[in-house]
């Protein structure tokens, strides 16, 4: 469990300067020390050799990205995948990174190496090193983690750089990530710096709150998404979360969000099949699906049914600080 009412079990009992040593005694390697990690007000980063720099932050939260039925290194290595893709949308490679803990003082000190297992594990797998941060006491039975995370890119994808007529894709399956997507996910690290090298890649993002919000978001001025929703990719998960919920598989697959897979463009002149040829080629285990395409359209941003060409308003996707 996460908190404990034992106080000797607690990182109460530890105290401040006892629980950073061990924290850097639980990160091992991954956590190098000063001048370039831990240990001094700041760390000094290693200068960029090539590329943009790349600099994004994410947290996660008891009770918002996970609760007790997620293990301790599941949810650390959550938070630290959580930014990865964050990386990998801009078509980047992770670097360093420094760690902001904001805990209740009841929080389990075995719980809180456990979730530092799951931190290094991951940081190993994909080559991040944990420079520094921060630890602060919030109220009782609560924990936050922050992660901040630099990258580089050679040619950064954006969001906004679609255009009209630029046909939409996406990767693997969606929808049902409540039923362990959402911390049992790989960042699409590899896939989204292959696409940054196609000239046919237009635009490209991460699918965090959802498609059908997430579409928006990507969708160029005075355009519309025209979608096909017989072609959205639905995972498993989807429906068996619709058997639970009595909503339809496609509207999990449109709302559920957390699926960490790639939304991207391609220019509306490319040739598709070649695209795809390639792309199969690269990664014939991850598949790859043609959802639509921004059109020249008044309606700017709405989702367009390719059937009817009617506005699609069940779709909100998730929305911090909106009522339900």
């Amino acid at each position: 469990m996460i908190f404990t009412q034992v106080y000797e079990d607690s990182i109460a009992y530890l105290g401040e300067r006892t629980l950073l040593s061990s924290i850097q005694k639980w990160l091992g390697p991954c956590a190098p020390p000063a001048p370039h990690g831990m240990g001094d007000d700041c760390a000094v980063l290693v200068p960029f050799s090539s590329g943009k720099p790349l600099l994004t932050t994410d947290s996660l939260t008891f009770g918002q990205h996970f609760d007790s039925s997620v293990s301790a290194k599941d949810a650390g290595a959550k938070l630290i995948k959580r930014n990865l893709s964050d990386i990998a949308a801009m078509g980047g490679t992770p670097s360093s990174a420094v760690l902001a803990l904001l805990c209740g003082p009841d929080v389990s000190t075995k719980w809180l190496q456990q979730f530092f297992e799951g931190v290094r594990t991951a940081c190993f797998d994909y080559s991040v090193s944990l420079v520094g941060g921060d630890v602060s006491q919030v109220k009782k039975s609560a924990f936050s983690a922050v992660l901040t995370l630099t990258g580089t890119a050679s040619v950064p994808i954006l969001r906004q750089t679609a255009q009209k007529n630029d046909q939409i894709y996406v990767t693997g399956s969606l929808g049902g990530s409540a039923l362990g997507k959402h911390y049992a996910f790989v960042p699409r690290l590899m896939e989204a710096r292959w696409l940054a090298k196609q000239s046919e890649c237009s635009a490209m993002m991460d699918l965090t709150d959802g498609l059908g919000k997430d579409l928006s978001v990507l969708c160029p001025d005075k355009c519309a998404v025209e979608i096909n929703l017989s072609a959205v990719p639905i995972a498993s998960s989807a429906y068996k979360m619709a058997k639970q919920s009595k909503r339809k598989a496609l509207e999990h697959a449109m709302c559920d969000g957390e699926d960490y897979e790639l939304l991207f463009s391609i220019t509306g002149n490319s040739n598709r099949s070649k695209f795809e040829s390639r792309w199969a080629a690269a990664f014939p285990e991850l598949s790859l699906t043609n959802i639509g395409a921004f059109v020249a359209d008044s309606r700017t941003s709405k989702l367009l049914d390719t059937k009817t060409n009617k506005v699609l308003s069940m779709y909100p996707g998730f929305e911090h600080f909106k009522l339900p």
